[in-house]
């Protein structure tokens, strides 16, 4: 065997041959399509044995390639455990937890989970990334970052979901934010033939929210005026405070009461809205990370009003 191959050829080629494809192999590893062609190409000029053929447009493994398969995963998974091993050399000074998270659990769970993991671990860094739901995904799936905490996926983030693993942390039912002096305050709940003449700030087209909400009004027959749009569900409560329009979010963001003139009422039909911790699915969680998992879900679980609070303390506990 040629002295140019090393675990990282090994490596590349495994994710291939577990894969649908380069693209798919290439976001696993985090690096582009070229370089796995390139990987690939050099390892069969080096064995001097065809492990691939195109066929329709697709790569086909060959006989001789199932073979390889078995030890190059050992030879993935030495590297692997090398790579990790190496890490903790100077982890006492390099020890970084990353999470990335959008507006809801940024605000209501993120902060308490940090205060007790600081606790115990005063001498590991937390990141925090603030970002749609979407990019939270594709950060995770990227190993960019160790953890994120968001909705479910909309359709259009499905490829980057198959790269991770989630659990439910949270379960809301989403409400109508509006300013106190709001007409619709004087309503117990809305109903979406309330909102028909009524401004609506919306997010955007692609958020897992807009896509619940906008089948629900849908179905219900309802166009609502939208002529302001906020990237995010705290610009949508940056704008309710000062009485701009009404906004359809997730509860959670005004648990800790920093939009004071906000009040709320339930919408009806029900859209529960989930909140998921998410983690690579190939890539093996840190002994901090995976501690920082379980605090997230502690406080999530002892969030006020929650509606699935009293099923989800039944669950067993995070892993840790």
């Amino acid at each position: 065997m040629s002295s140019l191959l090393n675990g990282r050829h090994f490596q590349i080629f495994t994710a291939v041959m577990r894969s649908r494809g380069l693209g798919e192999a290439a976001l696993k590893l985090g690096i582009s399509k070229a370089a796995v062609s390139k990987t690939l190409g050099l390892l069969e000029r080096e064995t001097g044995v065809e492990l691939f053929e195109r066929l329709g447009g697709r790569l086909e493994p060959t006989a001789a390639a199932r073979r390889l398969l078995p030890r190059a995963e050992q030879a993935a998974n030495h590297l692997a455990w090398a790579l990790a091993e190496a890490a903790t050399l100077d982890q006492a000074s390099n020890r970084v937890v990353t999470v990335a998270a959008h507006a809801p659990p940024l605000i209501a769970i993120l902060p308490g989970a940090i205060q007790r993991f600081k606790l115990s671990h005063p001498e590991v860094k937390v990141r925090v990334r603030v970002e749609g739901p979407p990019e939270v995904l594709r950060l995770v799936a990227h190993h960019e970052v160790d953890l994120g905490v968001t909705n479910p996926p909309a359709p259009n983030t499905i490829s980057a979901v198959e790269l991770c693993e989630r659990r439910t942390i949270s379960e809301d039912l989403l409400v109508v934010a509006m300013h106190r002096r709001h007409p619709l305050v004087a309503k117990a709940l809305v109903r979406p033939q309330d909102l028909a003449d009524t401004e609506v700030i919306a997010l955007p087209e692609e958020s897992p929210t807009s896509i619940l909400v906008r089948a629900t009004l849908q179905e219900a027959g309802v166009v609502v005026g939208q002529g302001t749009v906020a990237s995010t569900s705290m610009g949508v409560c940056a704008l309710v405070q000062q009485n701009v329009g009404i906004g359809l979010i997730n509860p959670m963001l005004l648990s800790t009461g920093i939009f004071p003139d906000i009040v709320t009422r339930p919408f009806r039909p029900r859209i529960a809205l989930g909140t998921e911790i998410y983690r690579s699915a190939i890539r093996p969680l840190s002994d901090e990370a995976q501690l920082l998992a379980g605090y997230l879900e502690e406080v999530a679980l002892a969030l006020p009003g929650s509606p699935s609070a009293g099923k989800a303390r039944q669950r067993a506990p995070a892993a840790r």
